[in-house]
């Protein structure tokens, strides 16, 4: 791991096919809780078309139109698959396979200084290549457009012809107090997160590696077979990065470098998640307010904590009619009113066994503002 610069060691513990349209509400998979003790459960408003091997959905990002809220669009990961684009409806815009690609976690970059443009990006890593493959998006067409340089280095492998383990896996982008636009990624197999600088290197957009953290394979008390990350959000205005650690649990950690903080934990250390850990997302309110969402693969809910990460509001579940959303990977959420379906802002989650079948996958849309009735949440635009 030489080519980390100040590598960081911080322990701190406290208590395939791709369809062009979307589908219809199917009746197939297992009801959500009922009875006492029962989660919220929040109806999808739409979902997208569902996709089997090689294809496998798995992280979204929401790109927000500014200038007309309604035509804003959903880009996303299919592993296998690559890449694909969806609007507000679940209908495909875009499928954008490379091949010889996994693509695993997605996230955008606004305002990236390339050539003698400045560009909105899709960034996502690749965990067969080892690498981040960026996209400029296009709002007129709203498609993507493959800007990696091909020096672009790999991450945490050696040398190509990797079999997809001990390489690139979860990824979050941020931008600096400094103006640098840069990410997290995480390795595979390890409790390694690697920092890297965004830069154009006169090909296209490359990284360089900034720094290094290694957090706890394991507690007292947790089997964990995979000490990874994969859902990880960045918080510039809190100067803090919130990592899913699958088998652990929610870590925060501060971006400069000082401290990292184990905020909770999985069953049976503790009652609001159960393994996997999964997408991590924020919904950003006004005056520093909103909301950190956690999927809780291993209960088939989302559990909503204060913006920090320190207070529990509660946790919910997400239907489309009798298909109760399972083994969900990624999410993303914005509060921004988004047309008349989401006046509320919008939540989109990766379902993993659309319409309840197995090896099938793809993802839900869903109103914030649903979520907010459904909770009981204070309102924090």
């Amino acid at each position: 791991m030489s080519r980390f610069i100040r590598p960081l060691l911080l322990v701190s513990l406290c208590a395939g096919v791709c369809a062009c349209a979307p589908v219809a509400t199917g009746p197939a998979s297992p009801q959500a809780q009922t009875g006492a003790g029962a989660l919220p459960v929040v109806e999808a408003r739409a979902q997208t078309a569902p996709v089997g091997d090689p294809a496998d959905s798995d992280d979204p990002a929401i790109w927000v139109d500014a200038a007309e809220p309604a035509r804003s669009f959903v880009i996303a990961t299919r592993k296998e698959g690559g890449l694909t684009v969806f609007d507000l409806k679940g209908k495909t815009i875009q499928d954008l396979n490379p091949g010889g690609v996994r693509y695993n976690n997605v996230d955008l970059v606004r305002g990236f200084r390339l050539g003698d443009e400045t560009v909105d990006l899709a960034v996502t890593s690749d965990r067969k290549g080892d690498r981040v493959a960026a996209f400029v998006i296009d709002p007129q067409t709203r498609t993507l457009r493959d800007v990696t340089s091909p020096a672009t280095p790999l991450l945490f492998s050696p040398g190509p012809g990797t079999d997809g383990k001990r390489t690139a896996y979860g990824l979050a982008a941020y931008r600096t107090a400094a103006g640098e636009d840069r990410v997290l990624v995480s390795q595979n197999g390890f409790p390694v997160v690697g920092e890297f600088e965004l830069y154009d290197d006169g090909q296209g957009v490359s990284v360089r590696p900034v720094r290094r953290l290694e957090l706890p394979a394991a507690l007292p008390g947790l089997t964990v077979d995979d000490p990874q990350f994969e859902g990880m959000v960045v918080d510039a205005e809190q100067g803090a990065a919130f990592l899913g650690q699958e088998q652990i649990g929610v870590w925060r950690w501060d971006l400069d470098g000082r401290r990292s903080v184990l905020l909770d934990q999985v069953a049976p250390l503790a009652p609001r998640l159960h393994a996997d850990v999964e997408g991590l997302t924020l919904v950003r309110g006004s005056g520093g307010r909103g909301y950190l969402l956690v999927s809780s693969q291993g209960s088939n809910a989302y559990a909503v904590y204060s913006r920090d990460g320190k207070r529990y509001f509660g946790s919910f579940q997400v239907t489309a009619g009798r298909d109760l959303v399972q083994d969900s990977d990624g999410a993303d959420v914005v509060l921004a009113p988004l047309g008349s379906d989401y006046p509320g802002g919008l939540l989109v989650v990766q379902d993993g066994e659309a319409g309840g079948a197995e090896g099938q996958t793809n993802f839900k849309l869903v109103s914030w503002a649903d979520v907010e009735r459904a909770l009981n949440l204070p309102d924090v635009r």
